[in-house]
């Protein structure tokens, strides 16, 4: 009997999750049960001692579930209650913040898996000189899939806090000291809920061995694409989604901007993408299904009409790396994630007409190395998508022309630096919960690029 873990990363709203778990459950009319444990953690500090600390697992979970269908926890707050340490007091702060990974694991039929709910986070929390610290960390939880029947008991185990200091705003204090890593064992595997799992009105098929989207028979029009959710992690704690991208770029030689992944010239190029949840926010990994293009035109020397397409190739970061990362970092007072994306690209140009006239490139016009690219933004969750700012440098060209060389015709009016991008990303359909799918294009964003 297999249970498959997939992580839902609030990537929905509160609605949508609720049609998740109701979608979840036989007929869709079953109600949720409120889960609210009392647990008893021995929590082991960086000195050395040991304290007795009270914990509090709260969250709400379907009444029932089908073989096959996600079963869908609640946001989980789980409250641990520090009693009065000079550890706590000594990180100097007037309040603290706090990460805590509540090890977690789900047993049907007598076979455990593993699941984890780190990324629970805790507000900007005071400090009280000598009472008891009361934290509440909450999080969203991954969904898990029954591959049977049977009752689905969710156990919480260890425990694992980190502590950092604030000042009474909230804001980092000018001599801050390192985190506080506080280590709690559980006396056992706590059960906190119990999921009865029927078969529901058909067979549920066969789980696999690994977590992995499966094809769909037929694809309506406007459905989800057949390539969604194809790219594979470095292990099963990475989960498949996808989405798409699109903005503008500035050419700052031409003085223009260009189209990225535009509908109006051809099918918008999807990005396939795993994700793995971390203690501080997400780590993506995402590949292009197909090249980026686009059409537009541009005054060459400031009064030639020029227009060309544009095509975009994802190249690896590094030799066997064959992808593209972002990282995001959770702000734990505000919740708004900083994200960072790096990609390679190499640029290709062909069917060129120079006022109207055909200007044979050839077929190997392309940038002499790939473009590096590095991309900033902050959104709420990286999997509800958001916009993306950066400048790169176009590097020189060659393998343009047939019978002449146009290498220096390009790399001389397109090549240089301060080509400033700014992407919108779209939010991530995760199929094997089928949540925001099918995935959307996003509408550019058409505001300013800023210069910094």
């Amino acid at each position: 009997m297999r249970i498959r873990a997939r992580w839902a990363l609030g990537a929905a709203t509160a609605a949508g999750l609720g049609a998740i778990v109701t979608g979840s459950l036989p007929g869709g009319a079953a109600r949720a049960q409120e889960a609210d444990t009392a647990l008893h953690y021995t929590c082991a500090f960086p000195s050395g001692t040991s304290e007795k600390v009270d914990v509090r697992v709260q969250g709400t979970f379907p009444a029932a579930g089908t073989t096959g269908r996600p079963v869908q926890p609640g946001r989980v707050t789980v409250t641990v209650t520090i009693p009065a340490s000079a550890e706590v007091t000594g990180l100097g702060g007037a309040t603290v913040v706090g990460t805590a990974r509540l090890g977690t694991s789900v047993t049907q039929n007598g076979e455990a898996t593993a699941v984890g709910w780190p990324g629970l986070a805790t507000p900007a929390t005071p400090v009280p000189a000598d009472a008891d610290l009361v934290l509440a960390a909450s999080g969203d939880v991954p969904p898990v899939t029954p591959a049977g029947t049977g009752d689905l008991s969710f156990a919480a185990g260890d425990l694992a806090l980190t502590l950092a200091p604030r000042d009474a705003n909230g804001g980092e204090p000018k001599d801050a000291k390192p985190p506080l890593a506080i280590t709690c064992e559980a006396p056992g595997d706590q059960v906190i809920a119990t999921v009865p799992v029927s078969a529901g009105a058909t067979p549920a098929p066969a789980a696999p061995a690994a977590p992995k989207a499966g094809p769909k028979a037929a694809e309506p029009p406007g459905g989800t694409p057949a390539e969604c959710g194809k790219y594979a992690g470095p292990t099963d704690d990475w989960y498949p989604g996808c989405t798409y991208l699109s903005g503008f770029s500035n050419v700052k030689k031409l003085k223009g901007a260009t189209v990225l992944n535009d509908p109006r010239f051809g099918r918008p190029a999807l990005t396939n993408l795993v994700y793995s949840l971390t203690d501080t926010g997400a780590a993506v990994r995402q590949k292009f299904v197909a090249p980026l293009r686009s059409r537009s035109t541009f005054l060459t020397f400031g009064f030639m009409p020029t227009t060309a397409t544009m095509e975009l190739t994802q190249r690896p970061l590094k030799p066997g790396e064959d992808y593209g990362t972002f990282e995001a970092v959770s702000d734990m007072q505000t919740g708004i994630q900083s994200v960072s994306a790096h990609m390679r690209m190499s640029i290709r140009i062909y069917d060129v007409q120079v006022n109207g006239t055909p200007l044979d490139v050839g077929p190997r016009c392309r940038t002499a190395r790939d473009v590096d690219i590095t991309l900033k933004g902050q959104m709420p969750n990286i999997l509800q998508g958001g916009i993306l700012d950066g400048a790169f440098t176009i590097p020189p060209f060659s393998g343009c022309g047939v019978g002449e060389n146009l290498d220096p015709l390009f790399s001389g009016t397109v090549a240089g630096p301060g080509n400033l991008l700014r992407v919108s990303l779209g939010s991530t359909c995760i199929p094997d919960a089928d949540i925001s799918c099918p995935p959307a294009l996003p509408e550019p964003s058409r505001s300013a690029v800023p210069q910094s």
